[in-house]
């Protein structure tokens, strides 16, 4: 369901009008109620796979409050991981492996069967989403860091409030990822004050406008890179540059209007885009750009690696390691893996330099700082090329094309 559906937009009047006319206890009940008639509207086994899975998050989290056991926690998060990969990627898995099998006979029937499954295979909406939320779920509960309130609430409500959290629809096509502690289903809605309201609807309306005039205006320039061998160099650089607008306006409009839709319905989700194209570094585009995604990689994967506490050549392993799952998350192809390590490399060799440089800091002037925005900017864009072309071959046409290397 697209977020310009005709479908789309009447839920969203009937859940604010519902929403609206329910006490502040029972918002947070019938918005859970809703959200699963919104996932259940486009696949009822999908839901059922989600509350199922949802349910069973729910439980091993209650006995991690108890017992903090590793194996409990461990097993938790492989389940989490294991619906994701059987939907996601088992087909990838398959395509990989039949093109790596000696055997000719055994990878064609390999292939094939890839080819049958990615007929056959519906991943379910928001599958992604789902998984890193449980397994931050899972992953605070045992650190400590989500602790149960004070008076416990009975089994139903805990329960209820942990669907919120992941159910949310405002949040279930395009993110932000949520944190459990951020979004505060525990705690009563925001109520309908003038300022929510008026600041929902803005964003709505930016968010509308981003994807509407920018993003799809676009959309006929950046095809080029669908078929760079039919395009000119120039005509490449053009599409490269506009891409790199169309996804942010596409992307960012998406969650602005996530946001709005959620002050609507009294609830603050957080901020995923902070003007990422004024950064001067591609750290600091990591953390202006998908900034759920971005803390959540970082929390829940580089930090528990050793993060930049470690030596140089393991930090740069690390780095490369993280950002090829950033790009399989975003995509089941191997050019999705090459834009991760594209992003790796590139934060690699921008920690080096900061250690070579030493802490020594200081104001290097404009020129410093625009050379440091030229740089990420264009690194960046390059990137898109991965990520924008349907195969690796492709993006390397384009960008052989786009420097002259090839015909």
């Amino acid at each position: 369901m697209s977020l310009l559906s005709t479908t789309y937009g009447l839920l969203l009047v009937i859940t604010v009008g519902l929403s609206a006319l329910t006490p502040l206890r029972l918002r947070g009940l019938l918005l859970t109620l809703l959200s699963l008639l919104f996932y259940a509207w486009g696949s009822l086994p999908h839901a059922a796979l989600i509350v199922l899975l949802g349910s069973l998050v729910f439980l091993i989290g209650e006995r991690l409050h108890k017992t903090r056991s590793p194996a409990l926690f461990a097993s938790g998060v492989l389940l989490c991981v294991a619906v994701l990969c059987g939907f996601k990627y088992s087909v990838f898995f398959l395509q990989t492996v039949a093109g790596l099998w000696p055997a000719k006979d055994t990878a064609t029937k390999l292939s094939q069967y890839a080819q049958s499954l990615l007929l056959t295979l519906q991943i379910p909406l928001g599958i992604s989403f789902f998984t890193f939320e449980f397994v931050h779920y899972l992953t605070d509960i045992y650190q400590g860091k989500i602790t149960r309130p004070h008076p416990l609430p009975a089994l139903g409500k805990r329960l209820f409030d942990f669907f919120l959290f992941a159910l949310f629809f405002p949040t279930l096509l395009a993110g932000p990822i949520k944190r459990y502690q951020q979004f505060s289903p525990s705690e009563a809605p925001l109520s309908a004050r003038k300022e929510e309201l008026a600041e929902g609807l803005w964003r709505i309306l930016i968010g509308l406008m981003k994807k509407v005039l920018i993003a799809d205006s676009l959309a006929t320039i950046t095809l080029r890179l669908k078929a760079p061998e039919l395009v000119t160099p120039p005509g490449l650089w053009l599409a490269m540059y506009a891409y790199a607008a169309q996804i942010y306006a596409d992307f960012s409009g998406y969650s602005d209007v996530a946001i709005g839709v959620s002050l609507l319905l009294g609830y603050r989700i957080p901020e995923n885009f902070r003007s990422p194209y004024a950064a001067r570094s591609l750290q600091d585009f990591w953390r202006r750009w998908h900034i759920s995604l971005s803390s959540w990689i970082r929390d829940y994967l580089f930090i528990p690696l050793g993060g930049s506490h470690v030596p140089p050549l393991r930090a740069m392993v690390n780095l490369l390691f993280v950002m090829a799952l950033c790009g399989l998350w975003h995509g089941a192809a191997g050019h999705f893996v090459v834009w991760g390590l594209w992003h790796g490399a590139g934060l690699g060799i921008e920690q080096l330099a900061r250690r070579l440089r030493g802490p020594k800091e200081g104001n290097h002037g404009k020129l410093f700082a625009l050379l440091g925005w030229l740089w990420t900017f264009h690194f960046v864009c390059v990137g898109w090329i991965l990520f924008a072309a349907p195969s690796l071959k492709a993006a390397l046409t384009a960008l052989g094309r786009m420097l002259w290397l090839v015909r």
